[in-house]
């Protein structure tokens, strides 16, 4: 029954697409967003589960399985937004040069744009190219701010702009303060999530210490693996402890990120 399924698997994905069939398709289908592809994909992986082996033990797995999808995707964005924060230190820190020398801000926009690679660079040379077209700069930055894992950052460039042009300050002393700012709190976010990492790690600890008392209980010669992933009780009681473990790592990371915010 598992090499049937198995196969029948291999044989959706596999299967051929002529050329002309596949370009209709592209035409005339809107490509899918990630999480209804993620859906689709769990959805799959338990309809396979559950033909090849039991159900409750299938539900069990997907559950688990989506759970450590959904801890490596926060990682990942955890991630992404540091290089991006380190990234927009070093164009500030461009930026801010520039205007200490007399540049003009459309010039040191497009210098610092060109010194970062990457999304802030890409964000820093449309508000440079939006500058020299004569449209409104602090709107730009307002707008980049929406692509960003780091809005609160570019909305402050976006003040100090704004401050500049209204009441005639200075746009480098202005640029200097938000820098310096962003840095400072880019630094105390560091060791936020440094200090994170503890109560992660013991999250992680604590969900796994059911796994090892089953492994104990296997190398004992108890079978507790027979008896979850039998059918019977066992079963509903595995579903029970996999859904607790799963709730309470994404409750501990929803925790550790709101003190991140």
């Amino acid at each position: 029954m598992t090499a049937s399924a198995l196969a029948l698997a291999a044989a959706l994905l596999l299967w051929p697409v002529t050329p002309r069939r596949a370009a209709a398709l592209r035409r005339t289908r809107a490509p899918a967003p990630r999480r209804f592809r993620f859906g689709a994909l769990l959805a799959a992986l338990g309809v396979v589960l559950a033909w090849s082996i039991s159900l409750p033990t299938a539900l069990a797995t997907t559950m688990a399985a989506a759970t450590v999808t959904v801890r490596l995707r926060r990682r990942a964005s955890r991630q992404q937004r540091q290089r991006e924060a380190a990234a927009l230190q070093a164009a500030l820190e461009v930026l801010v040069g520039e205007l200490r020398t007399g540049a003009h801000p459309v010039t040191a926009f497009g210098t610092a744009a060109a010194e970062v690679s990457g999304q802030v660079g890409r964000h820093l040379g449309a508000v440079a190219a939006r500058a020299r077209l004569g449209a409104d700069v602090a709107a730009g930055l307002a707008d980049v701010s929406a692509e960003s894992r780091l809005p609160t950052h570019w909305h402050r460039l976006a003040l100090c702009w704004r401050l500049a042009h209204t009441h005639g300050l200075s746009i480098t002393a202005l640029m200097r303060t938000a820098q310096r700012d962003i840095v400072e709190r880019e630094h105390f976010s560091a060791h936020v999530e440094a200090a994170m990492a503890g109560p992660r790690a013991t999250a992680a600890v604590l969900a796994g210490l059911p796994v090892a008392g089953v492994a104990l209980g296997q190398l004992i010669g108890a079978e507790p693996v027979r008896f979850l992933c039998g059918p019977g009780a066992g079963g509903w009681l595995l579903i029970i402890g996999v859904l607790l473990a799963c709730a309470g790592l994404l409750w501990s990371d929803r925790i550790t990120d709101r003190v991140l915010r």
